[in-house]
């Protein structure tokens, strides 16, 4: 039953109702999925079924998913009207998967089934809708669908685009649905914001083989782009690790490439840069061939430039968070030492944690964020959560 996994994820959606409008498409076997990560954020789900749909799943699959019965027919209850009318119940209808014929219909106000009923109630009073296409490729490329695609998009509908491979429009993998159902539901307090984020490490060449790098791994800038991009912004992740979020990405390898890289970025205009990075302190030139092995071998290192002064001295005006990682320290030492890297780089906040104690590379974390007026909030827990108390502080200094 839903009440065993409600929220056991995140709480990203606790409070909300999702209609999940299900359509003709074989690709509604995979809303059972989809339907429980939607509760394991904490979302309350109901289901609407076209006669389509319900040839391919069985209605009693979403109904044991939700918890509740599946609407396979306009009654004397007038379904649409209590879910997606004026004040309705749900605070989003989610069409998916939608075939050619549903995405036309909605696309033209045509309204003979459940589903299509559903769109047209929720579209007239205002809710969000959001389509998620499942088709043969011919039929997504055929103008037509991609006239109707744009009208919807017209009207104000989000289009969560398929994966287009082996002649198919594929419905899009759950955790990007689920992802724009949490955006879309999100509080928007970014909407209009662009925020650029560095994460993970750097790599310096010793030679063309051998590099030299830290045990960064990314989690949680990641985490950070996913959070601020849920939450309306514009984001660019500058870093070197392929990642799957949904946010501009911009490859950078070593510190020197991710200073010009967040140089160039910021120049663009943005309102927020976030150094999530653990940029390499030291750099050495690169022999040009191989270095022999089996002999003890001595590198010259030279520093490297810091990135957030750089972009400080240009930027006076600009929004900055810093990461300050520690060894060793109680609280009170490492918000002294994080203190005084705020004062020294004039950064608006700045994140400590003492990575002896976890952190590097895991899934969850500890920090203390710390801002200019020496105020201090502990986060503990899984790098998302971090994530969210980071950009909730990012917020209240816009």
């Amino acid at each position: 039953m839903p009440s065993d996994i409600t929220g056991t994820v995140s709480d990203t959606l606790s409070g909300k109702t999702v209609v999940v409008a299900v359509t003709g498409s074989i690709a509604a076997v995979r809303t059972v999925d989809l339907i429980r990560d939607l509760i394991r954020r904490g979302a309350e789900v109901h289901c609407v079924m076209s006669a389509a749909a319900a040839q391919i799943l069985h209605p009693y699959a979403l109904e044991y998913a939700t918890a509740h019965p599946v609407i396979t027919g306009i009654t004397g209850r007038v379904e649409h009207v209590l879910f997606c009318g004026v004040g309705g119940l749900a605070d989003l209808l989610l069409v998916c998967p939608a075939t050619a014929n549903t995405i036309g219909k909605i696309a033209c106000g045509i309204d003979d089934t459940p589903v299509t009923t559903f769109a047209t109630t929720a579209l007239g009073s205002g809710k969000p809708v959001a389509v998620v296409p499942a088709m043969h490729e011919a039929m997504y490329r055929h103008p037509a669908v991609l006239r109707n695609l744009d009208a919807l998009r017209g009207m104000g509908v989000t289009i969560i685009d398929p994966r287009v491979e082996e002649g198919k429009a594929k419905i899009a993998d759950n955790a990007r649905t689920v992802f724009e159902v949490e955006r879309l539901l999100g509080p928007g307090d970014l909407a209009g914001r662009r925020i650029v984020i560095t994460s993970g490490s750097n790599a310096e060449a010793v030679d063309p083989i051998r590099i030299l790098t830290n045990r960064a791994s990314g989690k949680t800038g990641v985490a950070l782009a996913l959070e601020a991009r849920r939450r309306g912004a514009d984001v660019t992740l500058i870093h070197r690790f392929a990642s799957p979020a949904p946010v501009r990405q911009v490859y950078a390898e070593s510190a020197e490439e991710m200073l010009n890289a967040v140089m160039a970025e910021v120049g663009r205009g943005c309102d927020a840069l976030i150094g999530a990075a653990a940029v390499a302190d030291y750099t050495l030139d690169p022999a040009a061939e191989k270095i022999k092995s089996g002999q003890d071998l001595v590198l010259r290192l030279k520093p490297t430039r810091k990135i957030l002064k750089a972009v400080r001295d240009a930027y006076p005006r600009l929004k900055i968070v810093g990461f300050k990682a520690e060894t060793g320290l109680d609280d009170e030492q490492l918000a002294a030492r994080a203190e005084q890297s705020l004062r020294d780089t004039d950064l608006d906040l700045v994140v400590a944690n003492d990575v002896a104690r976890g952190g590097m590379g895991t899934d969850d974390n500890r920090v203390l964020i710390i801002d200019r007026q020496g105020r201090r909030h502990e986060a503990a827990g899984r790098k998302s959560l971090i994530a969210r108390c980071i950009i909730d502080a990012l917020v209240e200094v816009l």
